[in-house]
């Protein structure tokens, strides 16, 4: 494991996905499984694409739409850290404020991501 004091803003296993909820509605369904984790793949790695667009563009707006349509689906990959840290981004990007704790809140999001998404790539085999 990692330590969060040398490798700041890198995710540990503990504060990984968790596929619990996933796997109890699928009711042993690996197919559904399957077909949840790769859709969650591919579109949070869209939304997070997007969302860092409009960060860049400064559309508030767009950036709050984006934040509260993913945070959901983080959510049900019991991603709960970063669902939370969505909801804040929609809710200060409305507000237009605390612009440098969004971009913070974005990146923090994307660099674990990587990690994330890695993980949940190898974990899909198991369910194919």
């Amino acid at each position: 494991m990692q330590n969060p004091e040398n490798n700041k803003g890198i995710t540990e296993k503990q504060h990984s996905y968790d596929l619990t909820e996933l796997i109890q509605l699928s009711n042993g369904s690996n197919a559904f499984v399957a077909n949840m984790i790769e859709i969650f793949i591919r579109s949070s790695t869209e939304a997070l694409t997007k969302i860092k667009e409009a960060l860049i563009q400064t559309d508030w707006e767009e950036v709050s739409a984006l934040a509260h349509k993913a945070a959901p689906s983080f959510h049900f990959m019991g991603l709960i850290i970063f669902s939370d840290k969505l909801r804040s981004i929609e809710i200060n990007a409305l507000k237009e404020k605390e612009h440098k704790s969004i971009a913070e809140m974005i990146g923090l999001i994307d660099k674990n991501m990587v990690v994330i998404l890695a993980d949940l790539k190898a974990e899909l085999a198991k369910f194919k």
